[in-house]
């Protein structure tokens, strides 16, 4: 999305979960905070649900091969994954999940006549609903309930 949102935010980074595609979305004020972002996630993971990140898996942008993330990765024993340069398709999970989150927000922005400002809000709700939706694929449990199990 273009615009900036309510809370001053012009992006956002998505985690998703490989097995169970259970999505978590961070929003931030500039692509430098997709460090602190990381850090935040892994640390919701461990604490709270007793899981390791394995491995990472992003495309080339400068905000995930940081000095720091790599130093990072080293330390918390993570694979980094990286895709080669101008070929999304590598990264397909990812890019349709940003794909699904923009249209639906874009959508209810648009059919309830809503100000653009108000992006972050539809994509987080957008999101929700995806994670909170059963699923055929997964045999109609929904992606929170393949993740926790």
């Amino acid at each position: 999305m273009s615009a900036v949102s309510l809370n001053d935010y012009y992006y956002y980074v998505i985690f998703i979960d490989n097995f169970s595609m259970h999505t978590w979305i961070y929003f931030m004020k500039t692509k430098d905070e997709a460090f602190g972002q990381f850090q935040e996630f892994k640390a919701l993971l461990e604490s709270q649900m007793g899981r390791k990140i394995k491995a990472l898996r992003s495309h080339t942008g400068g905000e995930y091969i940081s000095k720091d993330f790599k130093r990072f990765y080293a330390d918390a024993g993570i694979k980094k994954e990286l895709t080669v340069p101008y070929n999304p398709q590598l990264n397909g999970l990812a890019e349709r999940k940003n794909r699904a989150i923009n249209g639906v927000a874009k959508a209810m922005i648009h059919d309830q006549d809503m100000p653009m400002f108000l992006w972050a809000k539809t994509c987080s709700t957008a999101v929700y609903v995806q994670n909170k939706s059963p699923q055929r694929a997964l045999g109609k449990m929904t992606l929170e309930e393949a993740f926790t199990g």
